[in-house]
């Protein structure tokens, strides 16, 4: 008898085990319960994160955005101030690009070292002939004449051909 195996006894059909299985279960659910709560509350602190980095970063971009403009309101004066001090002085634009100074009175004094000293010498650049034979600036000129005219005519402005037609030998 020993080798049969024991029936439960029946205790009016109820499970010896029955109330641990009952805390057991209640126990996961709580579990269940718990760890949702947990999920939600850590979804809703990432969230919160979020908002306030984006936030800081949409105040950052703006924070650069500022200083951007700063930078190119306070590059446009000192262009027109350049400009301003150049046309004062009389200076070429490629003169008023190299003008350096913080204010008007330092852009000032640099055109005046600088008209200084590009200024030509007293007595050079005042010859009318220098004038005439050399351009000032731009592309050079071309000097075309036509090739009938005689080599000796090379300097005449103006040509006649009347005196030409004279010169010419019938036969």
């Amino acid at each position: 008898m020993a080798d049969e195996p024991q029936d439960p006894p029946a205790t009016g059909g109820d499970d010896p085990d029955s109330g641990a299985k009952k805390a057991l279960q209640s126990e996961r659910e709580r579990a269940r319960k718990a760890e949702a709560e947990a999920k939600a509350a850590r979804d809703e602190l990432a969230k919160l994160k979020a908002d306030l980095e984006g936030g800081k970063s949409d105040a950052e971009r703006m924070a650069m955005k500022v200083a951007e403009l700063e930078a190119r309101a306070n590059e446009a004066d000192g262009r027109a101030l350049r400009a301003e001090v150049a046309q004062a002085k009389g200076l070429s634009p490629a003169q008023a690009r190299r003008l350096q100074g913080a204010t008007k009175e330092e852009l000032e004094a640099d055109a005046d070292e600088l008209l200084s000293a590009f200024r030509p010498a007293e007595g050079e650049g005042t010859d009318s002939t220098a004038a005439t034979t050399r351009p000032t600036a731009g592309r050079p000129r071309e000097q075309l004449r036509p090739a009938s005219l005689p080599r000796g005519d090379e300097g005449s402005e103006s040509y006649d051909s009347t005196k030409f037609l004279a010169a010419v030998p019938r036969g």
